[in-house]
């Protein structure tokens, strides 16, 4: 019988020792599952919501009315529709997006169809009737990488692929999926700490992915300029093979090496919109060109998914919580969670 809103369960598996390493999601299908956690209300920012919607958007074992008779899976997703800030910040991004889209040369579609069928069969594939092995996400990263290698450029402030709508939703969703699972680590981790000031973890949209995005307007301006006052000595009527030899190219491989991605940014993006700008308006036009990629863009979700799945791999205190790299604690093995949200606290919530 289905209830008025949603009531949503589940546990992860951790591994021992001193890791934030989740290995294992299962879904509770069964009304007997709750009785010894009974649901609660969502967390602040719905992150235990969210993680079980999203979750349902993926996996179609559990997704299924037959497999779960009490869950409105019409419901769900709308809950999950409404509350994701993600997808609003996709949705918001995407006609800045779509121009820069079309001012580079795009991708070979067949190449981006590839992908997508490929992907979308592993995520198939790795799916369990109670849920997900977190090991199995692995698999993913293999295939970004082969995509990636087959682009012959970084993904980072890519603007030349533009996937099909219904791969774009199947990727947020996949976004969604992966944050909230970290963000939920982070709440239990963060309730049980002494001193939050210094204990505690911070689970962040943009910093998470692209520390510093200042720093890096800073030194891709510094790698633009010098990219046009080289020209003239490299190619144009100035043009010194020993000057080029001898200086130029040695400079570039030292941007290349130092400042990786302030390099990415400037050559990923069309020469025309880079010189029709003034310094002070091009340095405000390079943030938000970040944050339209990061956000709003098919290959900055691929990005993100990649970055999360490293998590699951290394232990998010690898990839993210770098200051509890060295350090002894004993996080639990298994977080039992359970949220529910009636129809009218989603309209209050949502008005």
């Amino acid at each position: 019988m289905k209830r008025d809103g949603i009531r949503l369960g589940y546990h992860i598996n951790l591994e021992k020792g001193s890791t934030f390493r989740p290995l294992a999601f299962h879904f509770w299908k069964q009304v007997s599952d709750f009785e010894k956690n009974p649901p609660t209300k969502p967390s602040s920012f719905n992150s235990d919501l969210l993680l079980g919607v999203s979750f349902l958007r993926l996996n179609s074992y559990c997704a299924s009315p037959l497999a779960i008779p009490f869950i409105d899976a019409a419901f769900a997703k709308t809950v999950w529709n409404e509350f994701e800030p993600h997808r609003e910040l996709f949705k918001k991004s995407q006609k800045r997006v779509e121009a820069l889209y079309n001012e580079v040369k795009p991708a070979p579609p067949a190449l981006i169809q590839n992908f997508e069928k490929r992907f979308c069969d592993v995520l198939d594939q790795i799916q369990q009737p109670w849920g997900f092995d977190l090991r199995d996400f692995s698999e993913l990263v293999s295939e970004i990488e082969r995509f990636e290698a087959a682009l012959s450029s970084s993904l980072i402030y890519n603007f030349n692929v533009k996937f099909s709508n219904q791969f774009e939703e199947k990727l947020l969703a996949l976004d969604s999926f992966l944050f909230h699972l970290r963000s939920v680590v982070a709440l239990d981790h963060n309730a049980h700490v002494s001193e939050p000031a210094f204990e505690a973890v911070k689970v962040d949209s943009v910093q998470d992915y692209i520390p510093r995005a200042d720093y890096v307007v800073n030194d891709a301006l510094m790698y633009w300029n010098f990219k046009k006052l080289s020209t003239p000595w490299s190619s144009g009527t100035k043009s010194d093979v020993k000057v080029d030899k001898l200086l130029i190219e040695p400079i570039f491989k030292s941007f290349k090496k130092h400042i990786h991605n302030a390099c990415s940014l400037i050559d990923q993006l069309p020469e025309k919109f880079l010189s029709q700008m003034g310094p002070e308006d091009l340095e405000e036009a390079l943030y938000l060109v970040q944050m339209d990629w990061l956000m709003g863009s098919g290959l900055g979700l691929i990005f993100k998914i990649r970055e999360e799945v490293y998590g699951l791999e290394h232990g998010y205190e690898k990839v993210f919580w770098h200051e509890w790299q060295d350090r002894d604690w004993s996080p639990p093995n298994a977080l039992k969670i359970a949220c529910e949200m009636s129809q009218t606290d989603f309209r209050k919530k949502a008005a």
